[in-house]
């Protein structure tokens, strides 16, 4: 179960941010932020598509950066596990 966890765990943020949450920060005139790397630039977005979805009380997008995060939490969990499960 473990061995796909963390490919369905880095697909499914990265699709959440591209169909989701970058197009939402772009449209309210944020999401301009380059990181070092993707990851970062994901991350930065996510944040601001959080802070504009409170400002405007849009629950679908709330959703929608709560489920990324959940996602998140998860891939590291099972990345994690994977890693160090056989020192359990």
């Amino acid at each position: 179960m473990f061995v796909s966890s963390p490919v369905i765990g880095f697909i499914a943020p990265l699709l959440l941010w591209s169909v989701c949450i970058r197009p939402y920060c772009l449209r309210h005139g944020k999401g301009y932020t380059v990181g070092a790397t993707w990851q970062m630039t994901m991350w930065v977005d996510w944040q601001q598509a959080k802070e504009i979805a409170d400002e405007r009380k849009d629950v679908g997008m709330i959703w929608c950066c709560r489920l990324f995060l959940v996602v998140v939490c998860l891939f590291t969990l099972s990345l994690l596990i994977s890693i160090f499960g056989s020192l359990l």
